[in-house]
């Protein structure tokens, strides 16, 4: 009989970045398998996370481990089974990591917004996290390499993470201060949709005023935003599977490199889809032509809304 490997795969969930990985592993089973997954346990389940980790590779004959960085512990890496990990902060030699092409991802947001129109840029991360830190470098040297300068948010306190809702706060302050109308990017679908919230507590209009992108394409996430947010979607699904083979790699004893989640394509959503118009008057025209674009609406009924002539809006 064939021995099927049991894997312990402790990763969350709750994201579509995490959800992509999955589905790659249980592709990879499915076609070169079977492998067994072992997960953590569902929330309400009352059991403690680290005994039940102990107890599933003492008592189940665990062969591998896929974890995040935060379920790492000294017992897990005296276990002397193949690990592979994501959302390290601090590269753990001789393991296998699976990591973003944060250089691209932050390439491909700029270039969406580039082409947009736009040339006042800025970036909103965190500084306390590489991943962030890298795709925030991108994003400023594509912009800047096209003649915008890039305005970048700064935590107040640095390498320390502020209460998410005070953070509102000091959000909304930084965007009063920059040039509109502006492209930004949010480091992730999370940042993004504190932007939006954030605009929409301001009163800034969404794309007209202030367009934002994020990353990681989160189909929950960006939709639950208004408006529903674009984002830079990742080929996750190939990443699983080609971290299933790194697994298979390290059974055979053999020592492979990190995982790579490339980019795919910006997902355009509402909360870029405009072209970006420095004359309040154009941005107004264009603001009622896309509200009412589903009704048959003509040139005069666009003038009745301005406060200009017909002859001034051609102009402009």
């Amino acid at each position: 009989m064939k021995k099927i490997p049991k894997i312990l795969v402790l990763v969350e969930a709750s994201r579509e970045y995490s959800r992509g990985i999955l589905s790659g592993l249980a592709l990879y089973s499915k076609i070169r398998g079977p492998w067994m997954f072992v997960t953590r346990p569902p929330f309400y389940v009352n059991d403690s996370l680290d005994s039940t980790v102990i107890s599933w590779i003492d008592t189940l004959a665990i062969d591998g481990i896929i974890l995040q960085g935060r379920y790492i512990t000294d017992r897990i890496r005296k276990s002397g089974l193949p690990l592979i990990t994501l959302d390290v902060n601090t590269k753990l030699k001789g393991i296998p990591e699976i990591l973003c092409n944060n250089q691209r991802i932050g390439q491909m947001a700029a270039e969406h917004l580039l082409e947009c129109g736009f040339s006042h840029f800025a970036f909103c991360g965190f500084d306390h996290l590489t991943w962030s830190q890298q795709r925030c470098d991108s994003f400023r040297r594509t912009v800047e390499d096209a003649g915008h300068p890039c305005q970048i948010y700064e935590q107040s306190q640095k390498g320390v993470v502020q209460s998410w809702t005070r953070e509102y706060l000091s959000i909304i302050d930084w965007l009063a201060a920059l040039p509109k109308p502006l492209g930004l990017m949010a480091c992730n679908d999370d940042r993004g949709q504190q932007i939006l919230e954030a605009c929409k507590i301001a009163g800034y209009s969404v794309p007209e005023e202030i367009a934002v992108v994020g990353a990681d394409n989160d189909q929950l996430e960006c939709a639950r935003t208004a408006p529903p947010l674009s984002s830079v979607s990742l080929n996750l699904e190939k990443a699983g599977y080609q971290t299933a083979e790194t697994m298979d790699e390290l059974f055979q004893g053999k020592k492979p490199g990190d995982i790579i989640v490339d980019p795919i394509q910006v997902v355009r959503r509402q909360s870029t889809d405009i072209v970006a118009a420095g004359d309040s008057d154009v941005s107004a025209a264009l603001r009622f032509i896309r509200e009412h674009a589903d009704k048959s609406i003509q040139v005069n009924d666009v003038i009745q809304i301005l406060c200009v002539s017909r002859r001034t809006l051609y102009a402009k």
